[in-house]
């Protein structure tokens, strides 16, 4: 009796906090008074662990509502950055960063930053210290300012992730609090860790708070009009997106026809080599919870991409797949965690949708974790279905040994005809002193490992030895402009199945941090001589020769009006070519929340080798020009303009055609070699005002142009073909809503 007497005056109390707190990044509730407090930072980058220049005290608490975060971050205006950037870019200003392992199990934690300025962003962190940015969450922050310090208010409510089930009325974390003092380029932290270091997520550290986890349901509705002016075609269409979370660690999510207006446009690329480009994902449903399937490997490996779903189908004329539905089910059980997820594309002109299936399971300890992913994906038009069977084992010797381990199974079945093959990683993380570590990785994907078809892989038939080792100096006297010294060595070594040496890599990076924020580095790498099997695309191995590159690059302090960063390099590589590239990027802030930058990119290069087909090569010079005009104009925290126009060009002129002999040399022909030059355009403007969190309305203009010839034009005479030749032209609303 006496303990339901204490749980009812504790919903009673904590009901009368949630109705008194108000988020404004003001702490003048009298509930703050009986939160806990921390105010015992360490300095962690660099990693020398002394006491911050300035103080700082953070308070937690939570209610029914949700947990709360108030953060007095002590310092002078003057000293301070305050810039605004829109949800989820990098913040460049001063900053407190919330980590928040709501399992408590290492397997994934939570990432909640909040610029000074008001600018907000979420991620996701796994496998000790891989962060990935594609999760937003529904949670909100205030700041506010004086002149001897700046304060944070954040509001976490329960359903912002599905979490196990709490056996008690109070709930144990794990969590991890830093702060960045941008004109310093330092970071403070609560604990001893940092994301430098081999381990980060087990390093976090037990928060008790009381705990009022319960089910909720989230209907997200979209609908957007969109007018295509090049076809007159006025088109509209509807979605949803709906997420159940039970409030004991199951969560169910579904998605009816999404993403059908794209709003975050992927940079122009134009791609020579024979790999793919790997994009990362946008679209909200495939980034809500998806830290569960998101399992990397060796050599840019993903099992799972997601980016394959509603991507350009196997048969017909059509850019993109529809989606008819996607489902995707999850569920925490202490230590274990597991999820389902299954993807129809709708059948179109041509073509038949393709369905695709998963499904994953991890079991974490004190010490390791085991894991499996299974892909299904079916693909009717090419008569071919492919299944995927990945195990992942991650083992924490102790402090500074940590092992991971991982096999991929592939088994490909097409037009009757079955093909299977393995690949995998062995890595060992050694963390030698505070301030150095070390990796050795040797991995291996077979002949016929073929992952690309709900995976990616830059390519398959590699065995790679690969080994890194950095260095870092933190101990400077005090009159000393320099702040850390970081010497990073990196080698590979690379045959593919058939015992080719494929050539090796080995680079030395040295950078220097200054106290100002401003930093610069050197680097050399150099190229062995070996075969390329991938260049001509399957017409004989080319041997190359050895080569190398040299760059210097220099990044201002961050402060003041204007902000510039760029490099030089010069290279002289085989496949390559001999000639510099430069990098300029300079930015003009017009005040903390209205900016523009300008990205300038521009190679020159002699004996540029380029594939033309079966076995002849096509040696030129070339010049190619990049530039990305960005203007963002953050009207309020909820209000957003930007305008990007980026321009891509290439003016290559023929020197000598090669063709491939029999022994990996290349010939000379008589054959003539024409020039050619690309000019690629991409204009967006877009506004976006956001109704409450993660519901918005975005009005957007995107316009984009191009042309292929074979014939020389310089630079200068590329742009007016590459705007005026327009091959996309549209005029977009989009709404998102929550609707309960």
């Amino acid at each position: 009796m006496q303990r339901i007497i204490s749980l009812l005056f504790l919903l009673f109390f904590n009901t009368m906090l949630c109705a008194s707190i108000t988020l404004d990044g003001v702490l003048d509730e009298p509930e703050w008074a009986d939160a806990q407090s921390f105010t015992e930072l360490l300095l962690v980058d660099p990693y020398v662990l002394s006491e911050p220049e300035f103080t700082t005290e953070i308070l937690v608490l939570s209610n029914q509502n949700g947990i709360y975060f108030g953060i007095k971050n002590n310092q002078p205006q003057s000293t301070r950055n305050n810039d605004i950037t829109a949800r989820d870019r990098f913040i460049s200003s001063d900053q407190n960063n919330i980590i928040i392992d709501f399992d408590n199990n290492s397997i994934a934690a939570y990432a909640f930053q909040v610029g000074s300025g008001g600018s907000i962003r979420d991620g996701i962190w796994s496998n000790e210290n891989q962060f990935s940015a594609e999760w937003d969450g529904n949670w909100q922050a205030k700041t506010s300012s004086s002149d001897s310090s700046w304060i944070t208010e954040i509001h976490i409510p329960w359903d912002v992730v599905s979490m196990k089930k709490s056996l008690a009325d109070q709930r144990t974390v794990r969590w991890y609090f830093s702060r960045n003092v941008a004109l310093r380029d330092q970071t403070y932290a609560l604990f001893p860790a940092d994301t430098n270091r081999q381990r980060f997520l087990s390093e976090f550290e037990p928060l008790t708070i009381a705990d009022f986890s319960s089910s909720s349901l989230q209907v997200f509705g979209y609908a957007t009009a969109r007018n295509d002016f090049i076809d007159d075609d006025l088109s509209s269409d509807i979605g949803m997106d709906v997420f159940w979370k039970s409030g004991q660690g199951k969560q169910l999510s579904l998605t009816v026809n999404p993403d059908f207006g794209q709003i975050e446009s992927d940079n122009l690329v134009v791609n020579f080599e024979p790999t793919e480009v790997f994009f990362n994902e946008r679209r909200p449903f495939f980034t809500e919870n998806q830290s569960l399937f998101d399992v990397r490997g060796a050599q840019s490996l993903r099992v799972l991409n997601t980016r394959r779903i509603g991507a350009r189908p196997d048969a017909g004329n059509a850019l993109a797949s529809d989606i008819d539905a996607a489902i995707k089910y999850s569920d925490k059980r202490n230590n274990v965690s597991y999820g389902l997820f299954a993807a129809n594309e709708s059948s179109g002109d041509g073509f038949t949708g393709r369905d695709f299936y998963a499904g994953r399971f991890i079991h974490r300890t004190e010490h390791q974790s085991l894991g499996f992913l299974g892909t299904y994906t079916d693909r009717p038009d090419i008569n071919r279905t492919a299944a995927v069977y990945s195990f992942d084992h991650e083992y924490l010797w102790n402090d500074t040994l940590r092992f991971n381990n991982q096999l991929v199974l592939t088994d490909i079945n097409q037009d009757g005809q079955n093909s299977d093959d393995w690949g995998g990683r062995i890595r060992v993380n050694h963390q030698i002193n505070a301030n150095s570590n070390q990796q050795i990785e040797l991995s291996h994907y077979g002949r016929d490992f073929e992952i690309f078809d709900f995976g990616f892989l830059r390519r398959n038939n590699l065995n790679t030895l690969s080994y890194s080792n950095s260095f870092r100096f933190n101990d400077f006297a005090e009159q000393s402009n320099n702040q850390r010294h970081e010497i990073r060595i990196n080698a590979d070594f690379k045959r593919n199945d058939d015992g080719k040496n494929l050539g090796a890599y080995f680079r030395f990076l040295d950078i220097w941090s200054f106290k100002d924020s401003s930093f610069l580095n050197w680097y050399i790498e150099y190229l062995s001589s070996g075969k390329n099997d991938l260049f001509s695309r399957g017409n004989g191995l080319l041997n190359t020769e050895p080569g190398y590159t040299a760059s210097f690059t220099y990044h201002g302090k961050n402060s003041g009006k204007f902000r510039y960063h760029g490099f030089l390099d010069y290279t002289d590589t085989f496949l390559g070519g001999q000639g510099i590239a430069t990098h300029i990027h300079p930015s003009y802030y017009f005040s903390d929340n209205y900016f523009i930058t300008w990205e300038f990119n521009y190679t020159d290069t002699k004996n540029w080798l380029n594939w033309q087909n079966d076995d002849l090569i096509g040696a030129y010079e070339r010049k190619f020009f990049d530039t990305i005009l960005d203007f963002n104009a953050n009207i309020s925290q909820r209000q957003e303009l930007r305008l990007r126009f980026q321009w891509l060009a290439i003016d290559a002129t023929a020197d000598q055609q090669f063709r491939l002999n029999g022994i990996g040399d290349l010939d000379p022909t008589e054959q003539p070699l024409n020039d050619f030059s690309i000019s690629n355009t991409a204009l967006q403007i877009r506004y976006r005002y956001e109704l409450s969190p993660l519901s918005n309305i975005y009005i957007a203009y995107s316009r984009g142009g191009g042309f292929f010839r074979e014939e020389k034009t310089s630079i200068g005479d590329l742009f007016s073909p590459g705007f005026d030749e327009v091959n996309s032209d549209n005029f977009l609303i989009k709404v998102r809503y929550k609707f309960y």
